[in-house]
C-alpha cells in the first residue's frame, strides 16, 4: 500500500500549521456566558449542598432512634439479665442440693451436713464474688449466713423480716428482689428461692451479690459521649447509674419534668419507648426506655442529640471547603478558557475533524491487515478439514453414523480419522493442546502420525493399544519432548475403536467410550496418561478392551462437551449429564440424534460463550458392515 504525500501526524500537515497560527481574541459575549454559567453552578451546589445535609441530619436521627439507641439498650440488658440469671441458677442450685435438703430433715442438727454445705455456700461468697448466700427454715425460722453463722430469728412482727414470709407465700420458684442501701450509698440484688413445693416450701435461699461493679460498667458506656445510663424501677427510683452519686435518688430529681412525664407518665406502658425532649437549657436529648427480662426493672440511655450528629459539623465545614474550592476553580478556568480560547465551538470542529482523519485511516489500515489474518486463519481451516474424513467416506463404512465438529474458532485443536483396514475400520476422536491455530497445528501433527503408524505396519492396527503406544512415542520424539526441560509439553487426548464384524476393540488415552444397547449404556473409561506428554513415559503401556459389536450405538466425545458451562447456575455440562442425554436420546436414529445433541448444548450454552473445542463421533453396529474397499481412510 503506497503512503500518503502527507499523513494527519506529520509536523508539516496543513492542519498543524493552521492549529498553530490559531490567534485567541477577547470575546466579552462569552464573557458573560461564563459568569451567568459560574452562578448557576454557584447557587446550584449550594442548594445541592444544603438538601445533602438536612436529609443526612434526618436519617442520623431516624437511625439513632431506630437502631443504634435500641443496640446499645439491648446490649446493656443483656450484660445485666446475665449477671441476674446467673445469680438465679446459682440460688436454684442450692434449693435442690441433696446435702440441704437432709440437713433441713434433720432439723439443722446434723453438723456433718452443715459443715459441707456451709462450704459450698462460702465458696459461692469466695469464688463467685457474690456478697452473701443465705438459708433461712421455715420450721425453724432460723437465718443462717454464708459462714453457717446463726443471724436472725424470722418473726412475722418485723417488717424486716416481711420479704421472707413473702416469698414463701409468693408459689415463685425464684424471684428477684433490688434493695438500695442508703448507709452503704449502693444496690444490692437477692435471690429468693424456694426449698421443696411450691405450695409448700420447706425453706427459703439464694444468693445477694452487690451492683458496684455494674454500676462502673455502665460509666464505661458513657466514653465522653454525653450518654447517661439508669437503672430504675416503675416509680422512678434509680438502683444503678453510670454515676454513683444518682443512685438511690428518684428519676425526677434528675432529668427534665417533659422527659420524666413521657417515660413515667400517666401513658406508661412497660414496653420499649423511645422518646425525644429538651432539658432546662433547652438542650435536645434522646431517650430509650428498655424493660429487663430478669427482673421487673426498666434501663435508660440517655444521649444528647448534639453528640450524635457533631461528626455532621466536621461534613458541613468540609462540604463548605470543597465548594469553596469548586467554585473558585470553576470561575477561574472559565474566565481562562474565556480569554485564551476565541471562537471555542470553531476550533473543536477544526480538531474533531483532525481526529476523524486519524481515525479514518488507522481503522482502514486494521481493517486491511484484519482481512489478512482472517483470510490465512479461513485457509488454515480448509487445510484442516482436508485431513478430516468426509461424509461420503464416513457412509461408505459405517453402517449409520454422525459427526459434531465444533471448533471454538475458525479453526481448533479437535479432531476425528478414520482408516479402512482390510474389512475393519479404525475410528479415533481426538483433543489436541490448545485452540485455534496452535491446536490446528497439533491436529495435523497427529492425523499425520496415525496415518504413518498405521501405514508402515499393517499388524498394529488391528491392535488399538499399541497404535497410542506408537503414537506417544512418535509425538514424543518430534516434538523432542523425552527431555523434561524442553521448550514444549504438548501432546492429546485419544479415544480408538477398532470395529469389525464381530467385536469393537477400543483403546484411550484420557477418551471415554460410551455403549448403548438393548442392556442399557455402558461406559469404558481409558486409560489415564494422555498421548506425548513429558510426564507419560515413552514406554507407557494403553489397554484395549474388547465389546460385542452387533447391536449397538457407540460414542466417542472430547472434553469440550463435558466442560461447557450454562445453564441456571453456569456450571459445566458435566459426564453424568452427557450420559444421562445419550440414553434419552437413544432410540432415534443417529441422524435425529445429532439435532437433539447440538439443540441440547446450544440450549444449556444459553448466551455463554463455548469455552473450548467440541467434538462428538458416533456410529452403529449391526451383524455385517459394508466391506467397500479403498473408502473411508486418509492415505
Amino acid at each position: 500500500m503506497t503512503r500518503p504525500a502527507r499523513m494527519p501526524g506529520d509536523n508539516a500537515s496543513p492542519l498543524n500549521d493552521s492549529v498553530s497560527s490559531f490567534k485567541p481574541e477577547f470575546d466579552k459575549g462569552v464573557t458573560k456566558v461564563m459568569i451567568l454559567a459560574s452562578a448557576l453552578i454557584v447557587f446550584s451546589m449550594l442548594l445541592i449542598g444544603t438538601f445533602v445535609y438536612q436529609f443526612t441530619e434526618r436519617e442520623v436521627v431516624k437511625k439513632l432512634k431506630s437502631k443504634d439507641l435500641v443496640t446499645m439498650a439491648e446490649a446493656i440488658s443483656l450484660k445485666v439479665d446475665a449477671r441476674i440469671d446467673k445469680a438465679v441458677e446459682t440460688s436454684l442450685s442450692l434449693a435442690h442440693d441433696p446435702i440441704l435438703l437432709e440437713w433441713l430433715a434433720s432439723g439443722e442438727q446434723d453438723e456433718k451436713l452443715a459443715k459441707m454445705l456451709f462450704e459450698k455456700t462460702g465458696y459461692y461468697t469466695k469464688e463467685r464474688n457474690y456478697s452473701t448466700a443465705f438459708i433461712v427454715s421455715e420450721q425453724t425460722l432460723q437465718y443462717w449466713d454464708q459462714n453457717g453463722g446463726l443471724v436472725d430469728q424470722m418473726s412475722m412482727n418485723d417488717p424486716d423480716d416481711k420479704w421472707f414470709f413473702d416469698s414463701l407465700a409468693s408459689g415463685h420458684a425464684a424471684a428477684v428482689n433490688f434493695d438500695y442501701n442508703k448507709e452503704l450509698g449502693d444496690t444490692f440484688a437477692f435471690v429468693n428461692t424456694l426449698v421443696g413445693s411450691l405450695s409448700s416450701p420447706s425453706a427459703v435461699v439464694g444468693v445477694g451479690m452487690n451492683l458496684h461493679k455494674l454500676s462502673d460498667d455502665f460509666a464505661a458506656y458513657k466514653d465522653g459521649r454525653g450518654i447517661n445510663l439508669w437503672l430504675i424501677d416503675k416509680q422512678g427510683m434509680i438502683y444503678l447509674s453510670d454515676a454513683y452519686e444518682d443512685n438511690g435518688k428518684n428519676l425526677r430529681d434528675i432529668i427534665a419534668e417533659s422527659g420524666y412525664r413521657q417515660v413515667l407518665g400517666d401513658a406508661y406502658e412497660d414496653q420499649v419507648q423511645v422518646i425525644e425532649y429538651k432539658d432546662q437549657t433547652g438542650k435536645r436529648l434522646d431517650l430509650i426506655s428498655y424493660p429487663l427480662l430478669s427482673t421487673d426493672l426498666n434501663l435508660l440511655v440517655e444521649i444528647e442529640r448534639q453528640e450524635t450528629i457533631a461528626f455532621l459539623q466536621t461534613i458541613k465545614w468540609n462540604t463548605v471547603l470543597a465548594v469553596s474550592i469548586s467554585i473558585l476553580a470553576i470561575v477561574f478556568f472559565f474566565f481562562y478558557i474565556s480569554r485564551k480560547l476565541a471562537n471555542p465551538y470553531k476550533r473543536t470542529l477544526e480538531l474533531n475533524q483532525h481526529l476523524e482523519e486519524q481515525v479514518v485511516l488507522r481503522t482502514k489500515e486494521l481493517s486491511e491487515r484484519n482481512q489478512d489474518i482472517l483470510d490465512s486463519i479461513n485457509y488454515a481451516k480448509l487445510l484442516q478439514q482436508s485431513v478430516l474424513p468426509t461424509d461420503i467416506q464416513l457412509q461408505k463404512q459405517l453402517e449409520e453414523h454422525f459427526v459434531i465438529w465444533r471448533p471454538r474458532d475458525v479453526v481448533g485443536g479437535d479432531f476425528y480419522w478414520m482408516k479402512k483396514i482390510g474389512d475393519q475400520t479404525l475410528i479415533a476422536v481426538g483433543d489436541c493442546t490448545g485452540h485455534g491455530v496452535p491446536g490446528a497445528f497439533m491436529t495435523l501433527l497427529a492425523v499425520s502420525a496415525l496415518n504413518r503408524i498405521v501405514d508402515k505396519d499393517h499388524g498394529i492396527a488391528e491392535d488399538p493399544a499399541s497404535i497410542l503406544g506408537q503414537l506417544n512415542r512418535l509425538l514424543k520424539e518430534t516434538l523432542h519432548q523425552e527431555d523434561q526441560k524442553g521448550i514444549t509439553d504438548d501432546g492429546l487426548d485419544l479415544g480408538l475403536c477398532l470395529v469389525g464384524k464381530d467385536q469393537v476393540v477400543f483403546a484411550g488415552a484420557a477418551c471415554s467410550l460410551y455403549r448403548l444397547d438393548d442392556e442399557g449404556l455402558h461406559i469404558w473409561k481409558g486409560d489415564r496418561k494422555s498421548i506425548g506428554y513429558r510426564r507419560t513415559p515413552e514406554d507407557y503401556s494403553y489397554t484395549n478392551h474388547m465389546l460385542p459389536a452387533a447391536g449397538a450405538k457407540y460414542y466417542m466425545t472430547t472434553d469440550g462437551f463435558y466442560d461447557q458451562n450454562g445453564g441456571d447456575r453456569d456450571y459445566s455440562f458435566n459426564k453424568n449429564r452427557f450420559a444421562e442425554m445419550i440414553v434419552r436420546y437413544g432410540s432415534h436414529s443417529l441422524e435425529e440424534q445429532r439435532e437433539l445433541f447440538v439443540k441440547e448444548l446450544e440450549t444449556y450454552m444459553g448466551g455463554e460463550r463455548q469455552r473450548d473445542d467440541i467434538t462428538v463421533v458416533s456410529f452403529r453396529t449391526s451383524q455385517s458392515f459394508k466391506n467397500e474397499q479403498n473408502g473411508g481412510g486418509l492415505s
